[in-house]
């Protein structure tokens, strides 16, 4: 028969044991949280500077085409830039997918890039073909193509302006986001937890 005091020994030292792990796993995740609560203030920083530089190399290029003084050297100037913007987007869209889901992943997709393509590809056309060398419904299109352009940058700032307010709100990196209902990004909330919700069982 095992002693008492042998048995007490056992259980403080499994309960220490415990409790040295709960603490463990609380650092490590804290570790993390802090370490990705950074890097998606680097990605925040980054793609507004990208989204900026964007928008500037549209809106010189089409202030050449507009007055019809575009040269080749601008032209090729422009198309550095759109190559710039390209090389990082993969890694862009990435880094969006891992740290606030697949939902801003799609909005900087199908919403920011798509408007800057629109806006880039009736500019390129013009400056192609002349302003006199295209069709009506393509002159109607590069007579709004400044309006375009400031949609743009209205999406571009509504896009960033919720990855801050996300940040802000702690509601950003792989910790924040599994099991998170609020975000909605339901790839990342498992059966098992929401069986527990539906018993009560969490909160």
């Amino acid at each position: 028969m095992i002693p008492q005091t042998v048995m007490i020994g056992l259980i403080v030292a499994m309960v220490g044991y415990l409790l040295q792990q709960r603490a463990w796993r609380h650092n490590l995740q804290e570790e993390i949280r802090q370490r990705e609560f950074e890097e998606c203030l680097k990605l925040v920083d980054a793609l507004g500077r990208a989204i900026d530089k964007r928008l500037m190399a549209i809106s010189v290029f089409q202030s050449s085409v507009r007055q019809g003084r575009a040269t080749g050297k601008d032209k090729e100037e422009y198309k550095a830039s759109v190559k710039d913007w390209m090389h990082n987007f993969s890694s862009f869209k990435s880094k969006i997918h891992h740290y606030f889901g697949r939902g801003q992943m799609l909005t900087f997709e199908n919403h920011v890039h798509c408007q800057l393509r629109t806006v880039s590809d009736i500019v390129l056309r013009t400056e192609k073909y002349g302003f006199s060398g295209l069709s009506e419904k393509h002159q109607k299109e590069f007579e709004h193509v400044i309006s375009d352009l400031a949609l743009a940058r209205h999406k571009g700032f509504t896009f960033l302006l919720e990855l801050n307010e996300r940040i802000a709100n702690e509601e950003v990196g792989r910790t924040a986001l599994y099991n998170n209902i609020d975000v909605g990004s339901l790839d990342l909330i498992s059966r098992v937890y929401l069986i527990q919700r539906l018993l009560g069982l969490k909160s």
